[in-house]
């Protein structure tokens, strides 16, 4: 019957002789098995804009903001249509643009127009702004920016208007200079979350199918390489290469048919409830090394020595997991860095479990020395 002190101390004698040699396995181990676990695990996506500008709506009239100074921390202050000739220090001027949405520029004489009334600005400019987002209208130019592009209405009367969700821009001529998609505020943020949520549903289940199948055909066998390294270090035959015994010898079908049903079968145990899965787990514990040592067994048969083998050593198995857990902590006061160096200590200490749980499974007849002898 084993113990957990005699495993851990069988543990330390091997890592005497090979702890450099197993701990770059452990290396490459954690940096695969890591970054395959977190591979594609987040997606980002940036939707700026499903429209240039958004109008606030007030018993069927549109209101726009029109501020005259370019000092962006100036105050806030609303005035009145009546109040739109007065200093350019003034900081906004509200215009009701009524339902049908329009309002008529004039620039005429380095002055600007707005409904008729002389709005006064500073460096011959008035800042037009609508729910945070603003174009410019230049004095002297007769131009009005747009989200950064310039628009020439000419030095006399132009307009801009808000039609079935358009913003519409006409020169002096009455030529459309610019037409742009509007959406209601509510209507647009609703959109976004919709084509957000879709595009990041798609995104999401490409990433699931893509780390799904990375799991499967790449770690899953980097895993059961690194179980033959350690069966073989505590045989005394270990070499770094055996990392990649789980795509050699016979080993990577047996990998991914073994690995891929020791993971389906838990997570379906851990559909009914968590302690059953986690329960099943361990009955399966035995299943990563049987098949590193013998790939030539059937999933059926390695499963079966498993779950025989392990009645009565799953609590002691957990309990052996736990005894880590002072290490584990001093190791997360390193900021993660100890659990590379703690990694060949745990991972040898287990391989002396396998092999006293090995012993036990041929003592008892559960299995042969033959269906548990590690593979050439």
């Amino acid at each position: 019957m084993w113990t957990r002190k005699q495993l851990k101390e069988n543990a330390k004698k091997i890592l005497s002789k090979n702890y450099w040699k197993a701990f770059l396995v452990t290396l490459v181990l954690i940096t695969v098995t890591g970054a395959g676990s977190g591979a594609f695990s987040g997606a980002s996506n940036s939707i700026s804009s499903f429209s240039n500008y958004k109008f606030n709506r007030s018993s069927g009239d549109t209101k726009i903001s029109l501020n005259t100074n370019r000092n962006d921390d100036q105050d806030k202050e609303k005035n009145n249509d009546d109040k739109n000739s007065d200093s350019g220090k003034k900081a906004d001027v509200n215009v009701d643009l009524g339902k049908e949405g329009k309002f008529s520029i004039k620039v005429d004489d380095g002055k600007i127009y707005i409904n008729g009334k002389e709005i006064k600005a500073e460096d011959g400019d008035v800042k037009v702004v609508i729910n945070g987002k603003d174009f410019s209208i230049n004095s002297s130019e007769g131009k009005i920016k747009v989200n950064g592009n310039e628009f020439n209405i000419g030095d006399s009367t132009g307009s801009v208007s808000f039609e079935d969700g358009k913003l519409v821009i006409k020169g002096d001529d009455g030529a459309v200079v610019f037409s742009g998609d509007m959406k209601d505020g509510k209507e647009a943020i609703g959109l976004a979350l919709g084509i957000f949520a879709v595009i990041f549903g798609a995104v999401m289940f490409f990433v699931c199918v893509i780390g799904t199948l990375l799991d499967i055909f790449v770690i899953n066998p980097v895993r059961v390489g690194g179980y033959n390294f350690f069966n073989r270090q505590r045989e005394g035959t270990s070499r770094f290469t055996n990392i990649f015994g789980g795509f050699t010898h016979g080993h990577y079908k047996a990998s991914i048919r073994n690995m891929f049903l020791k993971g389906l079968y838990e997570t379906l145990w851990s559909m009914l409830f968590i302690i059953p899965g986690i329960i099943k787990s361990y009955s399966y514990w035995m299943v990563p090394y049987i098949t590193a040592a013998n790939p030539n067994l059937s999933a059926s048969r390695a499963f079966e020595i498993s779950k025989k083998t392990m009645s009565g050593n799953k609590w002691r198995t957990f309990v052996l997991e736990l005894s880590f857990i002072g290490w584990d902590l001093l190791a997360c006061l390193t900021f993660g860095i100890g659990f590379y160096f703690l990694a060949p200590y745990k991972e040898t200490t287990y391989a002396e479990l396998y092999g006293a749980l090995k012993q036990k499974a041929i003592t008892e007849g559960i299995a042969t020395e033959e269906e548990l002898a590690i593979a050439a």
